[in-house]
Formats: structure tokens, sequence, C-alpha cells
């Protein structure tokens, strides 16, 4: 039998144990809420997909040394639309019977994977958050969008526009909603201990973008 006075010790360890463990799960908040699409000022079906993401976040191990793949496949890339945390690797694997040329010659990440037959696997690690516009060399039909953010704190709008993030640490953040096709707005949001903030946004609907063009510039080959 332990002594009555360790014994007690214990109790109080344990206690204290589980107190921190329900102070720490009420220490972060979360954000939810709702994006609208808009073109011309009406309302209008989104059309793409919507992130919603929080800026100003402190980072934490979550964000580190991540791996996501978008896949070569029926001369299309899939998916067309990825969301990644800065710093994260994305590998594209060429699962079609022919040549692959994988390039971006977006802001945030500019590259050249270079030629590579069917299994091949070549990589890039995404380093700036922005938009990366992925395009092949060859196949003008294929294309897929990257949104680099800056924190795991982001999520994807469901089909009626509504999202939430769990997990925010106490704090005012900006938020930002981005479109797929190229619109983006932004807001600001107070996140208490262990509360739900709420907010709505409203994106503006873009045209669909021109031609992109080949890796030096110039237009791709038609043939008839």
């Amino acid at each position: 039998m332990f002594p009555f006075r360790i014994v007690t010790l214990l109790a109080l360890a344990l206690c204290t144990l589980q107190r921190g463990d329900v102070d720490s799960a009420e220490v972060d908040g979360s954000v939810e809420g709702t994006v609208s699409v808009t073109k011309d000022g009406k309302a209008v079906s989104a059309g793409g997909t919507v992130v919603v993401y929080l800026r100003d976040v402190a980072r934490t191990s979550r964000d580190e040394k991540r791996k996501s793949v978008i896949r070569q496949h029926d001369l299309q890339f899939s998916p067309r639309v990825t969301v990644v945390v800065r710093g994260t690797t994305v590998e594209f694997p060429n699962d079609d019977k022919v040549f692959h040329n994988v390039f971006s010659a977006s802001r945030a990440a500019r590259f050249d994977l270079g030629l590579y037959r069917s299994g091949g696997v070549k990589s890039v690690e995404l380093k700036r958050e922005g938009v990366v516009d992925v395009f092949c060399n060859i196949h003008p039909e294929m294309s897929s969008r990257v949104l680099v953010v800056p924190t795991h704190h982001f999520a994807i709008a469901d089909a009626s526009g509504k999202f939430r993030i769990d997990g925010v640490p106490p704090g005012t953040y900006p938020v930002v909603a981005w479109h797929a096709n190229g619109g983006e707005a932004s807001g600001t949001v107070s996140v208490a201990a262990g509360r739900t903030a709420t907010i709505s946004l409203e994106v503006p609907k873009q045209d669909e973008p021109e031609e992109h063009k080949r890796k030096d510039g110039t237009p791709y080959l038609r043939y008839e």
C-alpha cells in the first residue's frame, strides 16, 4: 500500500493533468461563415473551388515538410485545384503513355520540370505564398491551379458556401476568400478562446483567363 501522502500527491497530479487537457482544448477557437460569389453585383453559382484561409497565424509543426500530389492522367492534371501550405513539396507523377513537360511561370513559383516519360515522377517545393498556374508545355488542354497559403488554417467551402476552420489560437486575423477562377475577398475576424467567430465574405467572379502560352512565351502549335 502507498502511504496516504503519496496517494494524495498522485491524485492531485492526475487532476492537474486532466484539467490541463481541458484548458488546452479551450485555448483555441474556430472560424465559420459563408462565402457568396457575385458577378456584376448579383449572386451566381460558384462554378469552382472557393478557399478561405487565415493570415498572420503563428506557424506550427503542422505547417512544415508536407507533400502533395498532382497526377497527369488522360492528358489532364488531377486535381485541377489544389491547396497547400507554404513549404509543401508537390509531386507530378506521369500516369499517361506519353511524355509531359510540367512548368509554371507564376510569380509565386517559376519552374520547369523538363520532359519526362510515362511512370516518371518529378517534384517542386513551393516556398512562396500565392497562386501557381501549372501547365504542360506539350498539351495546351492541361492546366492546374495551386493556392499556396501561409498556414494550415484554411478550409474549402461546400456547395452552399459554408466553411469552418478549427484550432485557431485566440487573436485577430486577416481572412481571405479565394475563388479558383481568380476572384478574391478579404476581411478581419477576432477569435476568442473556446468560441466560434463568424464572418460572411463576397467574392467577385472573374471572366475566364486568356489562353496560356508555352514556357517560351510562344503559342501552342495547332494541328488540324
